[in-house]
């Protein structure tokens, strides 16, 4: 693809709107801006395999003022530049990043354009592709981001502690926190820093048991993890999935966010059902799921209407990325959980237990310490 990128970069006024000519990207209407309506179905990912990035950045999006408050600029730049605060979990500090909005651009000769990475919103938001920019800045470069986990995205996002959950189809799960090092004894918060040349030569990961934050369980049964996640869902926690394969439309080694958990009891001929139900969405923005309960399984979506009516679905084809499961169906397709405890107004982070780190990361305010100097990426 390299070879047909011309002219390499471009701004959002040159590629949408009354301003943009020759650059114009190809199907859109109206004007860009930074922010809208933000919503976790702002997000598309490029071609780039940061869909541990991307599928984070919808999960924080399901609270619009989070993705917000990391923007110093509340509109459109006319100058082009953004401050954009994330949280570095290796360093355990907060930076602000300042970048411009010259976003890396292709286009055949003669014909319209299309941004290389993340997307801007169907409604002109360009928040995604400035946000994605400015975490390749904290690393060092785009390729840098080709790969990583949801757990470390969500932490860099929020500044709040994030654990995996290892996914058995057996029945039991375990939380586990991600080290990082060159061997088990001397290891420290894993961070995407440690994927730069040189850096992260010879380093390994490990878990860390991360049981204080599921109830001093290092193992959960099925019923304590469905019981965990609904708890986690109602008090606002963002939750990112990773898939174990190829399973009736799930892809091998990909990011998705889960959007909701509900759960319905049917009454059937005097029997008490139980369906537990996940929403989940994949950042490509097609590629759903396939199996019993997807969006156009008319048999199953009316034979069980109280379902239908829970999870407010319509029935038919809306190839969008966003799609339905049951619980027994998601352990067969995915291997892990992400969830970041970000609803937190107080408490320390579970590899930081000093006053100090508990005040940094109750609030984070734009400052001078690890302002960068205008110079784009």
């Amino acid at each position: 693809m390299l070879h047909l990128v011309v002219p390499g970069w471009a701004r959002p006024r040159q590629m949408i709107g009354k301003e943009a000519t020759e650059l114009k990207l190809y199907g859109t209407t109206g004007e860009p801006c930074l922010f809208k309506h933000v919503s976790p179905r702002d997000i598309q990912q490029g071609y780039l395999g940061d869909c541990w990035l991307v599928s984070s950045f919808s999960a924080l999006a399901e609270y619009p003022d989070r993705v917000r408050s990391l923007f110093k600029q509340k509109s459109l730049s006319a100058d082009g530049r953004y401050d954009i605060r994330l949280y570095c979990p290796h360093e355990e500090e907060w930076k602000v990043i300042t970048i411009d909005d010259r976003l890396p651009y292709w286009q055949r000769p003669g014909q319209y354009g299309n941004l290389c990475f993340a997307k801007q919103s169907t409604e002109n938001e360009f928040w995604p592709c400035l946000l994605e920019k400015a975490v390749a800045k904290l690393v060092g470069a785009y390729y840098r981001i080709d790969g990583g986990f949801e757990s470390i995205a969500l932490e860099m996002l929020t500044g709040k502690p994030a654990i995996n959950i290892g996914i058995s189809e057996a029945g039991t799960h375990q939380p586990y926190g991600i080290l990082t090092g060159p061997d088990e004894k001397q290891v420290t918060h894993a961070s995407v820093y440690l994927r730069k040349t040189g850096f992260d030569a010879h380093w390994g990961y490990w878990g860390q048991d991360a049981s204080k934050f599921c109830n001093n369980k290092t193992d959960l049964s099925d019923a304590d993890l469905w019981s965990t996640l609904k708890s986690w869902d109602k008090e606002g926690y963002s939750i990112a999935c990773g898939s174990r394969g190829n399973y009736q439309g799930i892809i091998a080694g990909h990011a998705y966010t889960m959007l909701r958990t509900v759960e319905v009891q049917v009454l059937r001929q005097g029997k008490s059902l139980k369906f537990q139900m996940l929403h989940v969405r994949n950042p490509h923005m097609t590629n759903e799921w396939k199996g019993k309960w997807y969006d156009d399984d008319r048999e199953t979506w009316n034979k069980y209407p109280e379902v239908m009516k829970a999870c407010d679905h319509k029935v038919g084809v809306k190839d969008n990325g966003v799609f339905w499961m049951e619980w027994a169906d998601f352990k067969k397709g995915f291997a892990e959980l992400a969830v970041c405890f970000d609803n937190q107004q107080e408490g320390p982070r579970y590899t930081d237990q000093s006053e100090q780190a508990q005040e940094d990361h109750a609030h984070v305010s734009f400052g001078r310490t690890g302002h960068q100097r205008w110079e784009g990426l």
